[in-house]
């Protein structure tokens, strides 16, 4: 007890002491909570939005663990298959999702996002009701009254916590019983790609879930249902990976396409309870970049601190030598100086965590370019503030410990006759200050190339709006089918709509469309052409399918540049008319003349959406009862629908038919206009579609430009971050490197001063100053330009983005030569500025100052 009141004692005294040394030093210590705090925050910023969007459990759900997920939708027949012959799973269950409903309630209408669910759906993610009850076994019956069940959110954002249970709901334009409320803060099995606030037996008639037409729930070629599973306990998600992949090539056998038996696996699972489903495999696609720019950026700011650590100590040398004279423990002095580094590592962690706080809040508000409004809530929670206290401590420690070591080693008696000062020769290898400071260069350059790598190239490969002319140009869209009105009807108001429309003076131009010209989730497609005489081998090539009106290429200014576009009687239900783009003939057809040719199409394979949600249409590239070989009418020019602008890919156009709108795509029918600038042209639109159905939901109503703008403007933000960060990392450096040629200057004080007296000129003086900081910068770029390019190598390997990026600004001579020069010469600079004030130093103040000590 004695011995711990000892302890607490002292330990009292270490903080009143080191609290006193870093007030008596404000500058010291305002720089070093300055670096370490911004160093912290950007480590606690970078965790939290990979904490936010890949390790986060699903909320509410039951023991999440147990739970995994198919990578890629199945059919209805395929999941049946699997519940009645796998034994790995207590149970399963599948949900269509995204799916678009429009809600009538209180005299409003609103569009949201839900999930069509089979009955099992809740039971299986072992989520119970807020209110009412949940989906059970009676759903699955299709004679049963349409019901939904709502989200807690949604029940009180806009229903005002009423008592609604029971009642009754217009969805879609039909009556739907509301039996219950979901769970606080639940939003479906996988939130952050598919977000929902309503959900609906899979079994309700297709009038009021258009996705269910054409009897999806019997067809074996459309794949809509994503799976989820809970695992029997002690089952391993490999070995239920392994079952369902025999199950799904024993469906293959049953189907007759035995041939496909040795392409690997059908079947992957992801861990289903997580916030975004991922397979463990693919964990360093979204983390590898995260570790690294925290890695760098706390690697500078550690290098930094301990380099000025290392200085103070050395300039207490005499200090401590005195203490170690008159008794104190080698042990109560590295306590001391440790206590010193803590107090400022405790100070950095709590305003670099404040920090992060703040920018995550405001980087979970930013609205994502997906075709449905998903958020991601990126603020720091338990896990990224246990981290925190965890670089806090360790930087704590590693850039307090070490010079205190280092200082309390030396030999006593040099100290107590140099008085304090510290002799150094005119250049000492690398020692632990020097190994810090090049430690330091290495981590900024490559800080700084590869995040100037991304910055740059975000910024000069936006080139979406390429190939067509989006001035004047406006967007509102529709989807009449769940509004109420039928495939038929949906047609005739749609057309009456482009009529009306076209007969407003300020518009030139209109055209109906399901693709527009910025977005994702279009749907891909392969085709070939039909084998002739005794050649049956038929190759497969992969092209983006954009279904447009008779008028889109004239109104959105994309050329025909052979051929024609479509016309009247291209969109009846047997015609064969297509169109492809430029980059489609180069691709294939090079030298050879397209029109004419007739192409066979089949559907695109299904890719997993990974963090893109609704970047995959999951429907199929030609609708049931279509021709499926078309003869190629036209070329269109090319339009740079991804974000890179030298990246073009092949495509083939499709006119606009009545099945088209009678099943639409998430974005529903655009309305796409080219109006003269000057007045309301959105507001004078609302009017006109109110006008004929005041029912209508109008939604995503904006000026392309404002699209883009959209569009464009997370990658933007995160280029302008990116470079912040660079910067950060060279003003980092910068100071490091003033600060320990300042250190040295002061230490070699009395040596320049001999020199000086001795006819030592002032630019002689310069060049013995700067000689060292030349040589560590000179180290550490070369270093630290060998580990970006390694870093970078990496990433473009693990992320297909960052490689096109980088792959675009890698031979580009102003991130090749340009960041090693700009970071050399600032940190030339700030060496120049203490060794140019070394060669003010007047010889004889200084002798005289050094016979006094």
């Amino acid at each position: 007890m004695l011995q711990s009141r000892t302890y607490l004692a002292d330990l009292g005294n270490d903080l009143n002491r080191s609290a006193r040394a870093l007030a008596n030093s404000p500058g010291f210590t305002v720089v070093a909570l300055l670096s370490l705090s911004m160093g912290i925050c950007i480590a606690a910023c970078a965790f939290s939005e990979m904490n936010g969007i890949v390790l986060r459990s699903l909320p509410v759900v039951s023991k999440p663990d147990e739970l995994v997920a198919l990578e890629l939708p199945v059919t209805y027949p395929e999941f049946k298959r699997y519940r009645e012959r796998s034994d790995v799973s207590v149970s399963s269950a599948v949900y269509i999702a995204p799916v678009p409903f429009t809600l009538s309630f209180a005299g409003h209408k609103e569009r949201i996002w839900g999930h069509l669910v089979s009955d099992s759906y809740f039971s299986t993610l072992g989520v119970a009701p807020a209110m009412g009850r949940l989906f059970g076994a009676a759903e699955e019956e299709t004679e049963t009254a349409p019901q939904v069940v709502l989200s807690y959110r949604f029940w009180e954002q806009q229903l005002g916590r009423a008592a609604i249970v029971g009642k009754t709901l217009q969805v879609n334009g039909r009556p739907c019983t509301i039996v219950g409320i979901g769970p606080k803060n639940f939003l479906g099995a996988s939130p952050a790609l598919y977000v929902a606030d309503l959900w609906m037996p899979v079994t309700v008639d297709s009038q009021l879930a258009p996705e269910l037409e054409n009897d999806a729930l019997k067809r074996s070629d459309l794949a809509l249902f994503h799976a989820i599973g809970r695992l029997k306990p002690g089952t391993t998600s490999e070995r239920a990976e392994s079952e369902l992949d025999a199950v799904a090539k024993q469906l293959e056998r049953d189907n007759g396409i035995a041939s496909n038996l040795e392409k690997g696996r059908r079947v992957k699972l992801s861990e289903g309870g997580k916030l975004l489903p991922l397979r463990k495999q693919d964990l360093p696609f979204f983390t590898s970049f995260f570790v690294i720019m925290a890695g760098l950026v706390m690697l500078i700011a550690c290098a930094n601190v301990a380099n000025m650590m290392l200085a103070r100590t050395t300039q207490r040398r005499r200090e401590i030598a005195l203490r170690l004279a008159l008794g104190a423990g080698r042990g109560r002095i590295l306590r001391l100086l440790t206590t010193e580094s803590m107090l400022i590592a405790a100070g950095a962690g709590a305003l670099g965590f404040g920090m992060s706080i703040w920018l995550m809040d405001l980087s979970s508000h930013l609205r994502m370019p997906f075709p449905i409004p998903v958020s991601y809530d990126l603020r720091p929670d338990w896990r990224v503030l246990l981290l925190t206290l965890a670089i806090t401590a360790v930087t704590g420690f590693g850039f307090g410990l070490i010079p205190a070591i280092r200082v309390t080693k030396e030999n006593l008696a040099p100290a107590l006759k140099e008085g304090g000062t510290v002799l150094l020769p005119r250049f000492r290898r690398l020692t632990m200050r020097n190994v810090l400071m090049v430690a330091q260069v290495a981590g900024s350059l490559t800080l700084l190339v590869i995040l100037g790598l991304l910055s740059l190239g975000i910024q000069t490969t936006l080139g979406i709006q390429a190939g067509f002319n989006p001035r004047g140009l406006y967007l509102v869209s529709l989807d009449p089918v769940r509004d109420g009105h039928s495939g038929d009807q949906a047609a005739s108001f749609l057309h009456k709509v482009l009529e009306r429309v076209r007969t407003l003076p300020s518009v030139s131009s209109a055209t109906l469309t399901e693709t527009i010209p910025v977005s994702l989730g279009i749907t891909g497609l392969r085709f070939s052409e039909p084998a002739s005489g005794t050649d049956n081998s038929q190759e497969l090539h992969g092209a983006l399918k954009y279904t447009v009106g008779k008028d889109y290429f004239d109104t959105t200014g994309i050329p025909i540049m052979q051929g024609r576009g479509f016309r009247s009687g291209d969109d009846d239900y047997n015609s064969t008319a297509v169109i492809v783009s430029e980059e489609l003939v180069r691709e294939y057809w090079a030298g050879q003349n397209p029109l004419g040719r007739r192409i066979q199409i089949e559907n695109a394979e299904a890719f997993a959406p990974k963090i893109m949600p609704g970047s995959m249409d999951y429907r199929s590239a030609v609708p049931k009862g279509l021709p499926r070989t078309y003869e190629v009418v036209g070329v269109a020019g090319d339009v740079a629908n991804d974000l890179v602008i030298n990246k073009k890919r092949p495509a083939v156009y499709f006119p606009l038919r009545n099945a088209d709108v009678s099943s639409p795509s998430l974005q529903g029918i655009t309305l796409l206009v080219r109006a003269t600038p000057g007045g309301n042209i959105l507001e004078l639109l609302r009017r006109e579609i109110s006008a004929l159905d005041a029912n209508a939901v109008p939604f995503d109503a904006l000026s392309m430009n404002d699209h883009i703008a959209d569009f464009v403007a997370p990658l933007r933000s995160a280029a302008w971050t990116y470079g912040i960060i660079g910067i950060f990392g060279i003003v980092l450096a910068s100071v490091g490197l003033a600060g320990m040629t300042a250190h040295s200057v002061v230490q070699r004080r009395r040596e320049i001063g001999i020199r000086m007296a001795l006819g030592a000129r002032k630019g002689n003086v310069v060049r013995l100053v700067m000689k060292q900081g030349m040589l560590l910068i000179g180290i550490g770029t070369t270093i630290g330009f060998g580990c970006a390019w390694a870093g970078s190598r990496m990433l473009s390997a693990m992320n297909s983005s960052v490689g096109q990026v980088t792959a675009t600004k890698a031979a580009d001579p102003i991130v090749l030569f340009g960041a090693p020069l700009l970071l050399g010469s600032v940190a030339l600079l700030a060496c120049y500025v203490p060794a140019r004030k070394s060669s003010r130093i007047e010889p004889l103040l200084a002798l005289h100052e050094e016979e006094e000590v």
